[in-house]
């Protein structure tokens, strides 16, 4: 089973195909332009170098080709074989022609790799070309170390070329991530590791087949079945993460169920408000650099924080007035009663339990039901203590009509570093800042006392 702190970025490469909108289309365009422009740099930089045989040449292109229809799913990218054949071509064709080789072989494997699916070839086949840059980066590499023979010897220089390969893959993969889809820093870092890893650790091989090519060719025939069976393991990979992709969705549609359900008890609740608190909560999630598990732990949490609220009267939910003592203490009960209700349907629910637990505790340790303080509350909470506030605020309530999206920010500023943890309200504010929302970051103070603000928010 594939680490939970994947699922969601392996779902999401399922969902963000390349060049699905405008933002990755600019991103995957700067990219190639680029890719282009290093490759014809390198033609006029580069050292002519020398060609082994055409044959070699043309059996290491078809061995790349198919290693590169064998994909493994690492973090928010891929692995694959390439590497045994990618080693021998470092040897066998000059520096500048290799990233057009493997740019050719990624090509055809997109189109093997769709076929074997049962896909006709679409748009994915060029864009598999965008993936050349660990091949740049190894060209500029060989430029630097000079044409190396197949040799024991040679691969301490070797190493260096793996290194010039995996840092600018490196480069590119956290680049492209990070642009086109604004994932986290930590996620690609951990995935670009993966990578490298994986071709480290099929370095050795690949030195192997190239020694095969220079001594004894037929011997280089042995790489077919090692590469069927890097076949098999990613196909045993794909199945088991489609199936945790799958158990994921399953877990996030009872939550939708459940907000459903809300959602028929007490319009407001259960629609308009959860949707706005889910967006803003990922929007500021994103913006904290969460870790892709703290995403789909927050995701959830969002969705389902006032669940509880199921058992709340609704004359109580929707009183024009300020609460009494006890139906303010009917209003308290509800993230207890919303962690009970996770608890019952078990699994990654229970667990999205203690967010819901904590989403009314206060940064100073006075909220409620646990009294905890600081980073004692998960920061999914904090998030979306502070998303739930903003919402609650700006829209209009039986009791209140809305705020300003500002005078709402202010409030935010006015109860940061006691009701709110101060990092996520300046998160919160470069989010709305991208939106538009809010043009300055003055503090502008309510004339709401804390009980006041406690009855908004609850």
């Amino acid at each position: 089973m594939p680490d939970s702190a994947l699922r969601p970025l392996h779902h999401r490469r399922r969902t963000w195909l390349p060049g699905g909108d405008s933002r990755s289309l600019v991103v995957d365009g700067g990219f190639a332009a680029a890719l282009v422009l290093s490759v014809v740099a390198l033609f006029a930089i580069a050292p002519e170098g020398s060609w082994a045989p055409a044959w070699q040449v043309a059996c290491l292109f078809v061995a790349a080709s198919v290693a590169a229809a064998v994909r493994f799913e690492v973090g928010a990218g891929w692995s694959s074989p390439m590497q045994l054949a990618q080693v021998p071509l470092w040897l066998a064709v000059p520096p500048a022609w290799l990233p057009v080789i493997v740019a050719a072989s990624l090509v055809l494997g997109q189109v093997v790799e769709q076929a074997r699916e049962g896909h006709r070839p679409d748009r994915r086949v060029l864009l598999a070309a965008d993936d050349t840059w660990h091949a740049v980066g190894a060209a500029v590499a060989l430029s630097i170390v000079g044409p190396q023979p197949a040799t024991l010897e040679a691969f301490p220089m070797l190493l260096i070329v793996l290194a010039g390969q995996v840092g600018l893959d490196t480069l590119y993969g956290v680049a492209q991530g990070r642009l086109a889809f604004r994932l986290p820093y930590r996620e690609l870092l951990r995935s670009a590791l993966w990578v490298g890893g994986v071709d480290l650790a099929l370095l050795p091989v690949g030195c192997l087949a190239a020694y095969a090519l220079a001594t004894e060719p037929s011997l280089a025939v042995s790489l077919v079945p090692l590469i069927f069976l890097f076949a098999e393991f990613a196909r045993e990979r794909e199945e088991r993460v489609m199936q945790s992709v799958e158990l994921r969705n399953a877990y996030r549609g009872t939550a939708q169920l459940m907000t459903a359900m809300l959602r028929e008890d007490d319009g407001y609740t259960g629609g308009e408000h959860t949707r706005g608190v889910v967006e803003l909560a990922l929007a500021v999630g994103m913006e904290l650099d969460m870790g892709d598990e703290q995403l789909g732990s927050l995701e959830l949490g969002a969705m389902l924080h006032d669940i509880g609220k199921i058992y709340v009267p609704n004359e109580i939910l929707n009183k024009p007035g300020k609460l009494d003592a006890r139906e303010w203490q009917v209003i308290r009960e509800h993230p207890v009663t919303g962690q009970k209700m996770l608890d019952t349907v078990g699994g990654l629910l229970s667990e999205t339990g203690h967010v819901v637990r904590a989403h009314h505790e206060r940064f100073d340790g006075t909220g409620y039901p646990d009294g905890l303080r600081g980073t004692e509350i998960p920061l999914e909470a904090r998030v979306i203590t502070v998303c739930d506030s903003f919402s609650a605020m700006t829209t209009d309530r039986p009791y209140r009509e809305a705020m300003t999206a500002q005078t709402a920010v202010g409030e935010l500023d006015r109860c940061s570093g006691t009701q709110f943890d101060p990092r996520v309200v300046a998160a919160m504010h470069r989010v709305l800042a991208h939106r538009g929302q809010i043009l300055t970051v003055a503090r502008m103070w309510s004339v709401a006392d804390d009980e006041d603000a406690g009855q908004q928010v609850a």
